[in-house]
C-alpha cells in the first residue's frame, strides 16, 4: 500500500514473518497434519510421502523440511515446558535445580504407607517357597506402597544413534574409523490414581526438574514418589542427588534390566551355556524373591572348576550388592498388584 509515493503497509513483512531462501509458511492445518498425525507416530520419510499426497503435489515438501520443522517445533516445546517449570519451582520457593531454598521439614518426614501387613503376610503364606525362605522374605528391607498414597515414576534414559542427513557410498569404510554420535534424551511416565502424564526431555537434569514442577503443581509431593529404574548408576544418582530434600521416595531395581544383567555376566563368567543356565536359574530364583544375601552367597560359592572369568562374577555381585536397597521381592509386589518395571518410561 502506497501513499504520497511513500510505502505505507508492506504486507511482506507486517502480516506474515519473513523466511529464509525457499523455506514455506506452516499453517495450522500443515503443522497438524505433518507432527500431530505424521512425524509423531511415523517417520520423516512416510509423513513427507502423506503430505505430499494430501497436496497433490510430489515432491512439493522434501523430507529435510519436515525433519526441520519438527525438530524445531519440538525444541520450542522443550524451551517452553523448561520455563514453566522455572515459573512453577519459584512460586513454590525453589530453586531452578529443584530443590527448596529453606528447609521444608514436611518434606523430610518419611511416612510411607503400606499395604496392610495381614495382606502381605497373605501373599507370603500363598508362595510356594520353603519356610527358611518366607522368613528371608520377610527381611527384604524395601516396603511395599499403598498404590492410593503413591507416584509412579517410571524413568528411563534413550541413547540412540545420530542419523546422518544423507549416507554416502564410501560410510561403511569410514564408520570403523569415525566415532559414531549420539541423541540423548529421558522419559518419564508419572503414574497414580488421579491419572498419568508422560515427560519427554533433552537430559536427565531437565527432566528431573519438570517432574518435581510437575510434583508441585498438581500438588502430589504429600504423597510417596516411587521411582523405577535400570541399573544406570548416573540416573540413580541423579534421582537421590535431585530428591534428597524429599524423604518419602524410594527406588526399585526394574526386573527386568536386573535379570538381564545377570545374563549377561554370567555368559562372561561360566564355562557353557548349559552351566550359565543353572546358575542363572537359581541366581534368578533368589533374586525375585528378594533374598539378596543368599543371593551373593551363592554366587562367591560357585566352585571354581565352573568359572572361566572370576572378574565376571565378582562384578555381578558388586552390582547386586550396590542395587542391595533397590531390589524388593517382586514375587510378592506381583501378588499385591504393584509395579515392578519401568517399561512404561
Amino acid at each position: 500500500m502506497e501513499g504520497d509515493g511513500q510505502v505505507i503497509h508492506n504486507t511482506v513483512g507486517s502480516l506474515f514473518c519473513e523466511q529464509n531462501g525457499k523455506e514455506i509458511y506452516k499453517s495450522s492445518g500443515y503443522k497438524e497434519i505433518s507432527i500431530i498425525y505424521g512425524a509423531v507416530e511415523n517417520s520423516y520419510r512416510d509423513t513427507a510421502a502423506l503430505l505430499n499426497r494430501v497436496r497433490h503435489q510430489e515432491q512439493a515438501t522434501p523430507v529435510r523440511t519436515v525433519a526441520d520443522n519438527t525438530e524445531r517445533e519440538g525444541k520450542k516445546l522443550l524451551d517452553f515446558i523448561g520455563e514453566k517449570a522455572k515459573a512453577l519451582l519459584a512460586a513454590n520457593g525453589f530453586t531452578e535445580e529443584g530443590s527448596p531454598k529453606e528447609e521444608i521439614k514436611e518434606y523430610k518426614v518419611r511416612r510411607v504407607k503400606s499395604i496392610s501387613k495381614e495382606e502381605i503376610e497373605g501373599a507370603i503364606l500363598d508362595c510356594n517357597v520353603s519356610e527358611e525362605d518366607k522368613k528371608e522374605i520377610r527381611k527384604n528391607p524395601v516396603c511395599y506402597e499403598s498404590p492410593a498414597e503413591t507416584v509412579n515414576v517410571c524413568i528411563d534414559e534413550v541413547i540412540v544413534k545420530h542419523q546422518k542427513e544423507e549416507r554416502k557410498q564410501n560410510d561403511n569404510e569410514d564408520a570403523q574409523s569415525k566415532e559414531k554420535e549420539y541423541v540423548h534424551n529421558t522419559v518419564a511416565h508419572i503414574q497414580s490414581e488421579e491419572g498419568s502424564y508422560t515427560i519427554n526431555g533433552d537430559s536427565i537434569l531437565f527432566t528431573l526438574r519438570v517432574i518435581i514442577a510437575f510434583l508441585l503443581r498438581n500438588k502430589l509431593l504429600n504423597k510417596r514418589i516411587q521411582f523405577f529404574v535400570d541399573g544406570h548408576k548416573i540416573l540413580q544418582a541423579a534421582i537421590v542427588n535431585a530428591f534428597s530434600w524429599f524423604g518419602n521416595m524410594g527406588i526399585i531395581l526394574d526386573w527386568y534390566h536386573l535379570e538381564d544383567k545377570c545374563k549377561r555376566e554370567l555368559s562372561l563368567a561360566m564355562k557353557g551355556r548349559q552351566i550359565r543356565n543353572d546358575v542363572l536359574s537359581r541366581l534368578r530364583y533368589l533374586l525375585w524373591y528378594g533374598m539378596i544375601d543368599k543371593a551373593i552367597e551363592y554366587l562367591e560359592s560357585l566352585n571354581e572348576s565352573l568359572i572361566k572369568n572370576k572378574d565376571a562374577i565378582e562384578h555381578l555381585g558388586n552390582y547386586i550388592e550396590r542395587n542391595r536397597s533397590y531390589i524388593p521381592c517382586y514375587e510378592i509386589r506381583k501378588k499385591l498388584g504393584l509395579c515392578n518395571s519401568s517399561n512404561r518410561g
